[in-house]
C-alpha cells in the first residue's frame, strides 16, 4: 500500500468519527497519545503541515500511529482498517 492524498484523507475522516465517537476532543486524544492537538489536527485533515501552500498528505510516524491506536483502544492494524486501509 502507498500513502497517497486519498489514504491520508480516508485516515484522517476515520479518526475522526473513531475520536469523536469515544467523546474525545482533538486536545484529550492528543494528550493521551503524546501528540501535539496540532498534529491531531493535521491528521484529520489529511494535511503534512497547516501552510496553505503546503504539499502533500499527512504522513504520521508508527509510534504516533501506536499513540492514537492505543487511546481509541485497538491495534495499529485495525484502525488502519477502519479508513480501509
Amino acid at each position: 500500500m502507498s500513502w497517497s492524498e486519498a489514504s491520508a484523507r480516508r485516515f484522517g475522516v476515520a479518526l475522526r468519527r473513531l475520536r469523536e465517537e469515544r467523546g474525545l476532543s482533538q486536545e484529550t486524544l492528543a494528550f493521551r497519545a503524546g501528540v501535539t492537538k496540532n498534529q491531531v489536527q493535521l491528521i484529520e485533515a489529511g494535511r503534512s503541515s497547516g501552510r496553505k501552500d503546503a504539499i502533500g498528505p499527512s504522513n504520521p510516524r508508527l509510534s504516533t500511529l501506536v499513540g492514537l491506536a492505543d487511546v481509541m483502544g485497538m491495534s495499529v492494524s485495525a484502525l488502519l482498517a477502519e479508513a480501509g486501509l
